[in-house]
């Protein structure tokens, strides 16, 4: 039988670590633990919510986590919350727990059911995920609903051999047309970047300030606070157009095994995306990363220019769509157009 308990962030001495040891265990993943506890103990809207399960013996072999979100949409009255850091340890995920013996759900969905309904209770909402496919099944039989957001997935490859080799979820055909065009790109860009001026474009602090918050959409990370704990120093760089007051691109730094990423941008108009394309793609080469990577998404304004301009600069641009889980009670929020949709609710892996 195991115990299930949902606590506030900070958590009890030592758990965090336990936590995020069996977290990276199932998942594969890197995260340090300095950075699981900034993400959700120091958020500007507030520690997560924890839901935990644990042996009669207080060994936790389950968890899950929703941190809120700052919003100006609606007046900032609302509480967006994004579901993290979820599992189950293989071998408890037939046990029953305490006071759910008659539930009928295996333990991990009552686990997320009764995590979201105690955020809901604190007013929390949207609530929504991230996931894979496989685990789209899970997440569905705790309330949440799939929305589509189409996109267009933009790609400057500057190591054509790492990056058709290391793409995720991709094909192997698709990996043979990564690495033709790669090839490609990078060629072209070789012999082009004496050639290029990147003048006009600096880089500055990324949470040096915010700016205009946009509220007849659902968006995030606009004011200093958001924007200096969503993007933490050394990971993430912000360019902008010394001409255009607020045009600037938000990207994660990359590496051998990863792209330049860009998260977030504003531009006054598209013609500024020449000069910080070249700056991308000058730091994707200081960081020895496989290229450079895009994703603009439909409906996002001079969505259609600027995927035109990022192809005339030899990006290969392919149609993708990217699926959020979005909870049932706020049933108004699976209208794709509510939300204001870029790559930063999709990184935050270190």
């Amino acid at each position: 039988m195991l115990k299930m308990r949902i606590e506030r962030a900070p958590l009890k001495s030592g758990e965090n670590r336990v936590i995020l040891e069996e977290y990276n265990h199932l998942t594969s993943g890197n995260i340090p633990l300095d950075e699981f506890v900034h993400w959700v103990k120091h958020n500007p809207a507030g520690p997560a919510w924890h839901a935990i399960l644990e042996t009669e013996g207080g060994r936790i072999v389950g968890h899950t986590s929703v941190f809120p979100l700052r919003t100006n949409f609606g007046e900032g009255r609302i509480i967006p919350a994004k579901s993290e850091y979820s599992f189950l340890q293989q071998n408890f995920r037939k046990e029953k727990i305490r006071g759910y013996e008659n539930a009928g759900q295996p333990a991990f969905i009552v686990l997320l059911d009764q995590l979201f309904k105690h955020c809901q209770e604190q007013g929390w909402g949207p609530i929504f995920a991230s996931t894979n496919e496989k685990n789209q099944v899970f997440t569905r039989k705790v309330g949440l609903r799939a929305v589509e957001f189409p996109l267009w997935e933009c790609l400057l490859i500057l190591r054509p051999g790492k990056a058709s080799r290391l793409t995720p979820n991709v094909s192997r055909r698709e990996r043979l047309g990564l690495l033709a065009a790669g090839i490609v790109q990078s060629a072209a860009w070789t012999l082009a970047a004496p050639l290029l001026s990147v003048k006009g474009i600096r880089a500055t602090p990324v949470g040096r300030n915010g700016f205009t918050a946009e509220n007849a959409r659902l968006s995030f990370f606009e004011d200093t606070e958001s924007l200096q704990w969503r993007y933490p120093k050394g990971q993430y760089l912000r360019f902008e157009v010394e001409s255009a007051t607020g045009s600037f691109v938000i990207a994660k730094r990359g590496s051998a095994t990863r792209f330049v990423r860009v998260c977030q941008w504003r531009l006054e108009d598209t013609e500024r995306v020449c000069g910080l394309v070249r700056v991308l793609v000058r730091q994707a080469r200081q960081d020895g990363a496989l290229g450079v990577r895009w994703a603009v998404y439909d409906g996002e304004p001079d969505s259609t220019e600027l995927v035109k301009q990022m192809r005339r600069a030899g990006f290969l641009c392919a149609r993708r769509t990217r699926i959020v889980m979005v909870h049932k009670k706020e049933e108004a929020y699976l209208e794709p157009s509510l939300w204001k949709m870029n790559d930063s609710l999709f990184s935050f892996d270190p």
